[in-house]
């Protein structure tokens, strides 16, 4: 029963809460942000700036700057008058950016309003999508990501325990295992959210809080780019077998990966296996994950150690070492340290 309560208490504790709070962020900087790529296509009036000057906010830790701009617009003969150069304005630190839109709206310039549809009253002067809006759903995407992880290890709590381990054969009649072959889709996104976070912090740098929609594409680019890259990487290298773990039954040979410090795949004879031990190795962290480990007599009559793989469970340890064990015919030695853990 507590197995069952663990996977829906994180669910609802964590998983249901961020789900929601990102939710709810998406929804707002999505509806702006469409409503900024809408406007391009909004009904235009002549307009005259009233107003503009720099607004500075200053708090305990930091003091922005945004244009705070006024202008007013006639439709159908109704006077009105609107206060936003865009659907999303931003502020930053960055006094002389804000100078600089004072300076592009200097009052009594006549300038170009565009109104929403049916409601006069909504009004903006730069229309269309720019590099600030692509850049703010640049800013969300790391949370995304957290958010759809979360969503698919809630969604693997409420499914059958899967098998501890997962033989397959390949066509030239070898069985394999891949212990600890990575998951695409966790390194896409560990690449791609801090990526994207650089990308943000670097384009608001060189270009400022409202850069040009080249260089909010250009952003979007690279953090794509860097998670394709790397998955396709991964990919390639699975599809190679780089992460398996061979058994030869024709030739009686073990084939381990280029794992665990090895730079190559090594091959080994069975008879050549004198042991096969599980050790539980524990971290800086104090976390423990179970090693294991074979000991190979090498040709001068002495033996060296080969670690396999590691587990951060130990069940999935013990079925690794027993796939080996059908076939290599050693012993299960174990450390008294691992009957104890």
């Amino acid at each position: 029963m507590a197995s069952r309560l663990g996977p829906a208490f994180v669910l609802l504790v964590f998983v249901l809460p961020w789900l929601a709070i990102t939710g709810i962020a998406d929804s707002m900087a999505g509806a702006s942000v469409r409503r900024q790529a809408q406007s391009a296509s909004w009904p235009t009036v002549q307009g005259i700036i009233t107003s503009s000057e720099v607004e500075t906010t200053r708090s305990n830790k930091s003091t922005t700057h945004g244009l705070k701009v006024a202008y007013t617009y006639s439709v159908d003969g109704q006077p009105f008058e609107g206060r936003k150069y865009r659907i999303m304005t931003s502020r930053s630190g960055d006094l002389e950016e804000a100078q600089e839109l004072v300076a592009r709206y200097p009052v009594g310039t006549r300038v170009t309003v565009h109104h929403e549809p049916g409601h006069p009253s909504e009004a903006v002067l730069q229309a269309g999508l720019g590099g600030a809006e692509l850049i703010v759903l640049l800013l969300l995407l790391p949370f995304n990501l957290v958010a759809l992880w979360l969503l698919r290890l809630a969604v693997r709590s409420c499914r059958p325990e899967p098998p501890l381990l997962a033989p397959f054969s390949r066509e030239d009649g070898t069985e394999c295992v891949a212990p600890d072959a990575p998951d695409i889709g966790t390194w896409m996104a560990l690449v791609m959210g801090p990526a994207a976070l650089a990308c943000v912090v670097l384009t608001s740098i060189l270009a400022g809080v409202n850069p040009p929609v080249l260089a909010g594409v250009a952003a979007w680019v690279v953090v794509i780019a860097g998670g394709l890259f790397v998955g396709r990487h991964l990919h390639a290298r699975k599809k190679a077998g780089h992460y398996e773990v061979r058994l030869h039954r024709r030739t009686r040979r073990l084939s381990l990966p280029p794992r665990q410090g090895r730079k190559a795949r090594l091959d080994v004879r069975w008879d050549d296996v004198l042991s096969l031990r599980l050790e539980p190795q524990a971290t800086s962290k104090k976390q423990t994950f179970y090693r294991a480990t074979l000991e190979i007599a090498a040709a001068d009559g002495t033996a060296r150690q080969e670690a396999v793989c590691d587990y951060t469970r130990e069940q999935q340890a013990e079925a690794l070492a027993q796939w080996l064990r059908k076939d290599l015919k050693v012993g299960e030695v174990a450390p008294q340290a691992l009957r104890s853990a």
